[in-house]
């Protein structure tokens, strides 16, 4: 291949690094849903977003009620990376038994925050709106909380 028809690597990845700095997420291809990846990956882990809105979706991995049934913890998965986003869901926004079980199917908007000094998480959610549950049987689907292995 010729030097003058060879591909302009270097300026399609200048412009590329342009977009990602102007653009602080990666969407989803099919919709405005941010990737969980593009927001725990960064070097501060997302804590440079809080006070950013955003819409999530994926699994939920792990969900627990707190409060005596005012809000609930829901650690979700959407796939594109190992790492869970925690999620903040008050009992006013969205039914919270419909949310908890392990492998409910989520689509949420919310503000990211930063959590309360000395837990583990770098940034959270705060959902404002539930978009979409779907629901699952845990009988018919058990869903375990850790990683199988092969």
């Amino acid at each position: 291949m010729a030097e003058d028809s060879a591909p302009p690597v270097e300026q399609m990845a200048l412009a590329y690094l342009n977009d990602c700095v102007s653009t602080p997420f990666a969407k989803a291809e099919s919709s405005d849903r941010v990737l969980i990846r593009t927001i725990l990956s960064r070097a501060d882990g997302g804590a440079g977003l809080a006070g950013q809105t955003v819409k999530v979706g994926g699994w939920v991995k792990t969900g627990r009620e707190q409060g005596k049934g005012s809000f609930a913890f829901l650690e979700l998965n959407d796939g594109s990376c190992p790492a869970n986003l925690q999620v903040m869901v008050d009992a006013a926004v969205a039914p919270l038994g419909q949310l908890v079980p392990t492998g409910t199917c989520v689509h949420m908007e919310g503000l990211l925050k930063l959590p309360p000094e000395g837990t583990k998480q770098r940034v959270e959610l705060r959902d404002e709106k539930v978009h979409h549950v779907g629901p699952v049987d845990p009988a018919s689907y058990p869903s375990p909380k850790t990683w199988l292995n092969p």
